[in-house]
């Protein structure tokens, strides 16, 4: 949601292709499956955290702030990162996470409604030290290629954009799934889901994860509007999607939004979600009653808002009460989910 806006050298000729275009067998990263997402040990996870801004935090690797989000039970957490962020911090946050219990989903920040930074952030993801941590921890990790690129995007342009940099990500041998955000600040999401199709037919992969986020403005049920049509379209075509940013507290207009109805709506749905955001870095937008700040200074417990103890702890809906880790990562806990396989052997 932060409007805050080098080039790398292509890693490629040290990977072959098989690399890429592995079998859909394979069981050594996270894959997708119709629409839903499965570890590497076969474990279904519907995603359950929040997003913070590791690369602008006093605490960029989350050596304090991974254990705090790890108090609500989460079972993900979106990472932002930009160009200037290190390999060896992105190294270690990523490592940080898994230690938690928590899936990492790394994202570049550089085209936050700049469609024409795109490349910027393949480039990010494309240089020789950031690749090697992604195959490093390939297991866990996924690649949210840009946050929120472009504002008014053409279709044909968006696809273009896309299928190119899905080619140059795969080509350097990153073979963890990649999800795609909406335009328009991430609130697009009719064109997003058209266009999950042809781009994960681009994918050698085809782990291509579509991703909206949730500050749709205007009456109560025209903010309700965006969840039904996204659920509907995602459960009748098979669509793998994320909530990639929201529930919110409020839309972009910092006016209420329905959010406890949706965390009801998404559960019943088995759709995925992460809000914005955890709060170690507070957000400048929103600082009255309906703010995007889970907590005061990133600390389990200090609620900012209504909203933000509601979705981590306090509403059936809530993080607490419905996300579960897989069994295989660390910290997994009670109830986590074991693979189908398994259970079917039990």
């Amino acid at each position: 949601m932060v409007r805050r806006s080098f080039a790398g050298l292509l890693w490629a000729a040290c990977l072959s292709a098989s690399a890429v275009a592995a079998p859909a067998g394979t069981t050594d990263t996270m894959t997708v499956r119709g629409r839903f997402l499965y570890t590497a040990a076969g474990e279904r996870v519907v995603l359950r955290g929040v997003n913070e801004m590791f690369s602008a935090s006093p605490d960029p690797t989350g050596e304090r702030t991974m254990p705090e989000i790890a108090k609500t039970g989460a079972n993900a957490v979106r990472i932002m990162t930009n160009p200037r962020y290190p390999a060896t911090s992105l190294d270690t946050v990523i490592r940080n996470a898994v230690a938690n219990g928590m899936i990492p989903i790394v994202e570049c920040h550089a085209a936050t409604g700049k469609w024409e930074k795109l490349g910027d952030c393949v480039a990010y993801w494309t240089r020789g030290d950031i690749v090697a941590v992604i195959r490093r921890h390939r297991r866990w990790v996924m690649v949210n290629i840009a946050n929120e690129a472009g504002k008014e995007v053409a279709k044909a342009d968006f696809l273009a954009g896309y299928r190119d940099a899905i080619a140059r990500i795969r080509s350097v041998g990153i073979d963890v799934p990649l999800i795609i955000d909406g335009s328009d600040w991430g609130k697009e999401y009719r064109m997003l889901l058209d266009s999950w199709a042809p781009l994960n037919a681009a994918d050698p992969r085809h782990a291509i994860i579509v991703s909206a986020h949730s500050y749709w403005v205007g009456t109560e049920e025209e903010r309700k509007t965006p969840y039904r049509e996204i659920i509907a379209r995602v459960v009748r075509d098979d669509i793998p999607f994320i909530l990639g940013e929201g529930p919110t507290g409020a839309g972009w207009d910092c006016k209420a939004s329905p959010y406890r109805w949706a965390m009801g709506a998404l559960q019943q749905a088995d759709i995925g979600w992460l809000t914005w955001s955890w709060g170690m870095v507070p957000n400048g937008d929103c600082r009255a009653e309906n703010r995007y700040d889970v907590t005061d200074g990133g600390r389990f417990g200090a609620w900012k808002s209504e909203s933000g103890e509601a979705m981590m702890i306090s509403d059936p809906a809530s993080i607490r009460n419905t996300s579960r880790r897989p069994c295989s990562i660390d910290k997994a806990g009670a109830g986590c989910i074991r693979s189908e396989r398994k259970r079917r052997t039990r």
